[in-house]
């Protein structure tokens, strides 16, 4: 069995790709996909999209406590 991505995966990592060289050169485009970020998250936790306890959202396991792009687990300010 093969491990290919298909398009729709290619599409997400180019665009992510393209955002985190964007968010390292300039910190209004990070503070910006921070915003849009945090939103899009918090939609996907409240549907369960992360689990039903939010163990496996990106900004850290909410079993550990409430987390947004303000206060990413294991990302000291």
């Amino acid at each position: 069995m093969t491990n290919t991505m298909n398009y729709t995966q290619r599409c997400v990592i180019k665009v992510l790709e393209r955002m985190i060289e964007m968010a390292k050169a300039n910190e209004d485009d990070a503070d910006m996909f921070a915003e849009v970020l945090d939103d899009a998250l918090d939609d996907i936790h409240g549907s369960d999209g992360f689990g039903t306890e939010g163990q496996d959202d990106p900004r850290g396991d909410f079993r550990n406590g409430e987390w947004s792009m303000d206060n990413v687990e294991g990302v000291k300010p």
